[in-house]
């Protein structure tokens, strides 16, 4: 027959340590009532709520239905032994402290009690109450520890789930604004070459030659992507420009001349309309400057010019000379490779034209 369960209510107090504070449940388990009887008076003005069971199995059908912060279980009991209990009581309350009474202390006792049954603490009868209590004081305030941790994981685990998924929305944002100025993009580059109505060849092949030789001078994927960007729209400021001077069969007057050579910085002005677009805007404004300085529109010289405008300005010319225009027909190969080459150090830096040639050339 089954001893009866007993349980025990004291006042609501606090324990005596600091801000030590919070309402616990101490389940005692011992099948002498003389025992269960000495622990509850321990620990009963230190303000626990305290749980006595003087068998195992009715101390487990307890922990189905109560909380309990802290067991504490003899070890020789009829029934099962506190070993036994206490690794069924961890299945069914994982983050109670466990803690063991017995008056046999062999070695092989204590290590099978820590290794099969989770004991946070081993203890021999007979104990001191102030030893006692002082041990259940920190266990308990170890709980708090852990479990503490436990939430603030929890919470942070949480929170990354939550910023996952607001970081998945921005994405999407941003995929669809990235979507919107690429459409910018396009209309910009179409405005632009109807203007002039000289269609590029090849903008996909212009723009791999220059990717990679933007890659073989170092360039990272930021200076990869304005390149490319730079070279779709280095004309845009064509769109500010009379279509009539483009598309004019003879040679230009000075003051059209004049004009033409506004289009870059039109062209900055408009892309400084678009966010994210400031280095891109930069890289248009100076394609037409000329490594020995005499380029417009600021008459930069040698490095004073961005790298990516002195790469645009040979792919330009490059793609100029190789495609129809309304005043001449497109250009032998060999014929376009002597020009690059009498502007070598004049129109275009050294390096960058070398570069350009090898990878021309596919070497």
């Amino acid at each position: 027959m089954r001893g009866r369960v007993r349980r025990g209510r004291v006042r609501r107090g606090r324990v005596t340590k600091g801000d030590f504070q919070v309402k616990y449940t101490i389940l005692l388990v011992d099948d002498e009532t003389s025992v269960i009887n000495a622990l509850y008076r321990a620990f009963r003005k230190d303000g626990y709520n305290i749980l006595k069971a003087d068998n195992p199995v009715d101390a487990l059908d307890i922990l189905k239905r109560e909380k309990a912060h802290l067991i504490l279980s003899d070890y020789r009991m009829p029934e099962m032994d506190g070993i036994t209990f206490l690794r069924e009581a961890m299945n069914l309350q994982p983050d109670a402290i466990r803690m063991i009474l017995s008056g046999y202390a062999e070695s092989s006792i204590i290590i099978s009690a820590i290794n099969d049954g989770g004991i946070y603490k081993f203890i021999t009868k007979p104990w001191e109450d102030d030893l006692l209590k002082i041990e259940v004081r920190h266990a308990l305030e170890r709980y708090e520890l852990e479990n503490t941790n436990k939430r603030l994981i929890e919470d942070i685990e949480s929170k990354n789930e939550y910023l996952s998924h607001v970081n998945k929305i921005l994405a999407d944002k941003i995929d669809k604004i990235e979507e919107g100025v690429v459409n910018t993009i396009e209309m910009l580059s179409y405005l632009s070459k109807t203007k002039t109505l000289n269609l590029i060849g090849n903008v996909e092949e212009i723009s791999r030659i220059g990717k990679e030789v933007g890659k073989r001078l170092g360039l990272g994927d930021k200076g990869i992507k304005d390149l490319y960007l730079a070279i779709k729209l280095h004309d845009t400021g064509n769109i500010g420009i009379d279509s009539c001077i483009f598309n004019k069969s003879g040679s230009l007057t000075s003051d059209e001349r004049v004009e033409v050579k506004r289009h870059p910085v039109i062209g900055e002005e408009v892309l400084s309309f678009l966010n994210g677009f400031r280095e891109v805007a930069k890289i248009v404004r100076h394609h037409h400057e000329y490594y020995d300085g005499t380029g417009y529109p600021d008459g930069l010289k040698g490095d004073e010019i961005p790298l990516l405008s002195r790469i645009v300005h040979i792919l330009d010319v490059y793609d100029s000379l190789t495609n129809n225009r309304s005043y001449r027909r497109a250009l032998e190969i060999k014929e376009v490779e002597k020009i690059l080459l009498e502007g070598r150090g004049k129109m275009f830096d050294p390096a960058v034209l070398d570069m350009f040639f090898s990878v021309l050339e596919g070497k």
